[in-house]
């Protein structure tokens, strides 16, 4: 995954990232305690980034519980082991789940992955390797956005918006990842004979309120680097275009809604034959 991972250039994406999970903790949170998450259960977070659901699910699982966070990025399983708040039971691996050498098989309760997919060459690799990892009776959990031409809708409508989504799209694709890929998660699972249910949110934010506000122009800092070694926008082109976000993440007028965002769940049945 790693070398299509397009974000997380400057050292700024952590806190992006930090913003980011705040954003869509009540998803994940929703969707964990829908399966029945419980104390004394083991659980692995594909793609951990910056930690947060990683800790998110330690508290959940509590003490007697496992929780390990897997990434592919030293630069943030470093930031992670630093945390003074990281929970005795979290344990943080390097491991890229299309190649995962993890050698623990059907050991984990659950199986969580999110804004992952979106960056991947190979997603039924990572599936089956998921699911692989996952206890017969387990669940594996799949949270992804879906970067449509119809998504990331402003209101009023934002020129600036329009050109990070265009970019950033053409970015993920040249790169080898796949922008739409939230709604082919209900497909992928039900392809690994999981038995799958599938839901859909649209995450609004409104402007002038930090830090959510921010993510907009937080996103383009991150990008930079590669929208110019691409040529996907000239110099002049992207500060036009960011400008026009740090304006807009100060409209108090004005709102977007995010890229669709599909949560998908496919449980191991116990009669399952591989």
């Amino acid at each position: 995954m790693k070398e299509s991972y397009v974000l997380g250039n400057l050292d700024g994406e952590i806190e992006r990232l930090e913003i980011q999970s705040s954003l869509f903790e009540p998803f994940a949170h929703h969707v964990l305690a829908k399966v029945g998450i419980k104390e004394g259960m083991s659980c692995i977070d594909v793609g951990c980034g910056s930690g947060s659901v990683t800790r998110l699910i330690a508290g959940m699982v509590g003490r007697t519980g496992r929780v390990i966070g897997l990434d592919s990025e030293d630069k943030y399983l470093q930031y992670c082991r630093g945390l003074n708040n990281t929970p005795r039971n979290v344990e943080f691996l390097r491991d890229d789940i299309c190649e995962s050498k993890l050698a623990e098989n059907e050991a984990f309760d659950i199986v969580y992955c999110r804004l992952v997919f979106v960056h991947l060459k190979d997603a039924k690799k990572a599936v089956q390797s998921m699911k692989r990892l996952v206890k017969v009776g387990g669940v594996i959990i799949i949270q992804e956005l879906d970067h449509a031409a119809d998504s990331w809708l402003s209101y009023p409508r934002n020129k600036s918006l329009d050109t990070l989504r265009r970019t950033y799209t053409s970015l993920v694709r040249r790169i080898g990842g796949d922008p739409l890929a939230g709604r082919k998660l209900y497909k992928l699972l039900q392809g690994e004979s999981l038995s799958t249910d599938v839901e859909c949110y649209c995450p609004c934010v409104q402007m002038g309120r930090e830090p959510y506000s921010s993510l907009g122009w937080r996103i383009a800092e991150s990008l930079k680097p590669q929208i110019l070694s691409y040529g996907l926008l000239s110099e002049k082109e992207y500060a036009k275009m960011y400008d026009g976000l740090i304006k807009l993440s100060r409209d108090t007028n004005a709102f977007v809604l995010y890229a669709r965002f599909f949560s998908a769940v496919g449980r191991k049945p116990t009669n399952i034959i591989d």
